[in-house]
């Protein structure tokens, strides 16, 4: 998924992205040319063969016969939001340099909830940085300046803190 975003933040601005996607049955098409090309694995046999149910919108696994949606494990999973709301909120995350809202996303997208808009935003955030974690900084490093913490054990958690001068 995360390379399926980094590659459509690098070939497009907005106006390509409106051009390439413009309604949800072509974000639907490109996403599912995307699983298929990652591959769909049964969750219950482990297989990797599956048919496309096109009266269903899903998946059917050749040897147990489970069916899973297209959004089946994948961060979309249990998701109700249309597929152009997901690219949206990914394209923009990739290609702009500071963050936003989520209330600022559901007034763009002119959705009424902001629950799931925030729910859908929390969790691409949360795969973009488990993908930062696979990167480890090496050598020299400098920094401008920075805030650093030690962990403490319990007896000192316990303790009151002192307040005043020499309290740092």
């Amino acid at each position: 998924m995360l390379i399926f975003a980094k590659k459509l933040a690098n070939i497009m601005n907005l106006l390509n992205f409106v051009s390439q996607y413009p309604d949800e049955s072509s974000c639907k098409a490109k996403f599912k040319e995307y699983r298929d090309r990652q591959g769909v694995i049964c969750p219950i046999c482990g297989h990797r063969e599956h048919s496309w149910k096109r009266d269903k919108e899903s998946y059917e696994c050749k040897q147990c016969g489970k069916r899973q949606s297209l959004r089946a494990n994948t961060v979309m999973h249990g998701s109700q939001l249309p597929f152009r709301y997901w690219f949206i909120a990914i394209h923009l995350l990739t290609s702009t340099k500071k963050s936003f809202s989520a209330a600022e996303l559901q007034r763009q997208l002119g959705h009424k909830r902001y629950e799931p808009i925030w729910n859908m935003l929390h969790k691409l955030r949360g795969i973009m940085g488990k993908r930062d974690e696979q990167y480890s900084l090496s050598g020299v490093i400098e920094l401008d300046e920075g805030f650093f913490s030690t962990e403490t054990n319990n007896d000192e958690k316990q303790k009151p803190l002192k307040r005043g001068r020499g309290s740092q």
